[in-house]
């Protein structure tokens, strides 16, 4: 998780990975506004992931890259072994 994030507990006490909210404390105007990538600065080309959201609701933007480093992987699929 970045660095000034913080992770939202649902209902069911289980985090949520669209609800990651950021601090904008440590953030730039650019970062803030989704000009520029939310961890390595980058503003072009325009960050275009959604990773996150501010405390007023706006989004959090990281560029591809950033953003797979950001995000879960998902859960594995289990296949069932046939029974013998």
């Amino acid at each position: 998780m970045a660095a000034g994030s913080v992770m939202n507990w649902g209902s069911t006490k289980t985090a949520a990975r669209s609800m990651v909210t950021f601090d904008p404390e440590g953030l730039t105007w650019a970062q803030r506004d989704g000009d520029a990538c939310v961890v390595c600065h980058k503003r072009w080309p325009r960050p275009r992931m959604r990773v996150g959201r501010l405390p007023d609701d706006s989004p959090v933007l990281a560029c591809g890259d950033c953003a797979e480093a950001l995000l879960p992987a998902p859960a594995a699929t289990v296949v069932a072994f046939p029974s013998r």
